[in-house]
């Protein structure tokens, strides 16, 4: 990133007029404040990994840079190494395109254009392109709890930052929409698990829509029924007059 890039950056920042003073906290989806009571921590940093890393990562963008939130305004996001972010995505979840400032391609630079958003901007989602120096690390960690902005990692090097107070991810994903092995995405159905420090004991795990039909992230309240084990092992829903049939592959058919 050529310093005429980070000059550039700088005079973007100024001229958005944003309102540096650090927030008490800084807010989620409602969706997420399951798992996220109170919101995310100012100062803090956060990582998003494993399948969904992109659509948590946009949701989070969303809490923050959504318009109509509780304080009656919406915050400011910058999105570094991400040049295959998905605003229109985001936007779906509820982020307000105008309060995003992207930094497709930093470079080697990418330590600086943190350190220059930090200074303005609530929540920071980074793609470090290389695993991050001890120097770069200190120095960040350091501007990320003065200024209380959050800083988001994905990324092949997220687990790589020392002082990740909570970790974000999806598990037990389903899609809805393909039946038969023919029709149309719909939605994606995941359990958002969050762990760290800042989720005390086991964890917070809740079911979400990420995304539901219309494009934004709401609670599954999908009532399953309870399962019931029969003499073989197999679970059935409690009212399942029978079973379906069952084939044995032979070992040496079966299939990789």
């Amino acid at each position: 990133m050529p310093d005429a890039a980070l000059r550039e950056l700088a005079t973007a920042l100024e001229a958005t007029g944003l309102d540096t003073a650090p927030r008490d906290t800084v807010p989620v989806l409602p969706a997420l404040r399951s798992v996220v009571p109170g919101g995310l921590r100012p100062g803090s940093v956060v990582g998003v990994g494993g399948l969904g890393a992109a659509s948590l990562g946009s949701a989070l963008v969303a809490g923050v840079s959504r318009h109509g939130g509780e304080d009656g305004a919406g915050g400011w996001c910058g999105v570094v190494g991400l040049p295959g972010f998905g605003v229109a995505a985001a936007a779906g979840m509820g982020a307000a395109p105008e309060r995003l400032l992207l930094v497709d391609d930093p470079g080697d630079r990418w330590p600086d254009a943190v350190a220059a958003l930090c200074e303005a901007v609530d929540l920071i989602l980074l793609c470090p392109p290389e695993r991050p120096g001890t120097a770069a690390v200190r120095r960040l960690s350091a501007l990320v709890r003065k200024h209380g902005c959050v800083l988001t990692l994905t990324g092949a090097f997220a687990g790589d930052w020392p002082g990740t107070r909570l970790r974000l991810s999806l598990d037990d994903i389903t899609w809805d929409g393909i039946a038969g092995g023919h029709g149309r995405l719909t939605g994606r159905r995941a359990r958002i698990v969050a762990e760290g420090r800042d989720a005390p004991g086991r964890g917070r795990r809740a079911r979400i829509w990420l995304p539901a039909a219309d494009g934004t992230v709401k609670p599954d309240e999908t009532v399953r029924p309870p399962l019931e084990l029969v003499a073989d092992g197999a679970p059935v829903h409690p009212r399942t007059s029978a079973l379906p049939p069952r084939v044995k592959v032979p070992a040496e058919e079966g299939i990789a």
